[in-house]
């Protein structure tokens, strides 16, 4: 298990994010924790920063992922995902439009992300957010053992 410091922006609203420090390919990357995101995914714009632009393809399937201004996806394979001392190797991941987010982020006075850590990590990673402390507990990555399907379980 790997306890990971998480950074908290706060807004006039009274709502705030938590951001997360990770390394791709050898590269440090902020990625802001996503509950409402399915899947984790980089910015189209920072994407480059982490692997080769021949690497990319084009996802025929849209996203559904929150906060992007583009339905459509790019799937790229990161070597090395590194979230505290969690390694994830040969993680495929898409890209999406996130400049919406980052405009804002930037208009307030935070940092601008490089994409979105979504469900699809944090459950396989068996992630808890202790929200008081700003931490985040991850364990080794558990590949699913059953096919995805769309239904909802109750």
């Amino acid at each position: 298990m790997t306890s990971l410091k998480l950074i908290q922006l706060n807004f006039e609203t009274g709502g705030y994010n938590l951001l997360a420090r990770v390394i791709i390919n050898g590269k440090p990357a902020l990625l802001l924790v996503d509950t409402s995101s399915a899947k984790t995914v980089l910015d189209t714009d920072h994407l480059q920063k982490f692997v080769n632009q021949t690497e990319l393809k084009r996802n025929p399937r849209k996203s559904m992922t929150s906060g992007t201004t583009s339905v459509y996806s790019y799937i790229a394979t990161i070597d090395k995902l590194e979230i505290g001392s969690v390694v994830i190797n040969n993680y495929k991941i898409s890209a999406v439009d996130l400049s919406q987010i980052n405009r804002t982020f930037r208009s307030m006075g935070n940092p601008q992300i490089d994409g979105l850590l979504g469900c699809d990590l944090l459950r396989h990673c068996k992630a808890v957010i202790r929200f008081e402390d700003r931490v985040m507990e991850l364990h080794t990555m558990e590949e699913p053992s059953d096919a995805a399907k769309n239904e909802i379980i109750d």
